[in-house]
């Protein structure tokens, strides 16, 4: 859900933020169709290019407000080891 709201924050923001941008470039005449085109274009392609990244800023706030505990170092040091060994079978 963290990675689903960072993804959206950014979305449109940067949607948001072309919008301004495009209006104040084009004041006298905009162009409205064509942004309505690009900027629509580009809400559905920015979250597809952003997943990954959004996932590791979401892991790393994850990671620095809920640190790994011991005992969860040790069950995936062990979960590894039994990886390790299925694959050499």
């Amino acid at each position: 859900m963290g990675a689903l709201t960072i993804g959206l924050v950014l979305n449109i923001g940067l949607v948001i933020a072309a919008v301004g941008i495009a209006v104040a470039l084009t004041v006298p005449d905009v162009p409205v169709v064509t942004l309505y085109v690009i900027l629509a274009s580009a809400a559905i392609v920015i979250p597809v290019v952003t997943w990954p990244l959004t996932h590791t800023i979401w892991i790393a706030i994850d990671l620095r407000v809920r640190p790994v505990g011991d005992g969860e170092a040790a069950e995936a040091a062990d979960w590894l080891a039994d990886q390790a060994r299925a694959g050499s079978r």
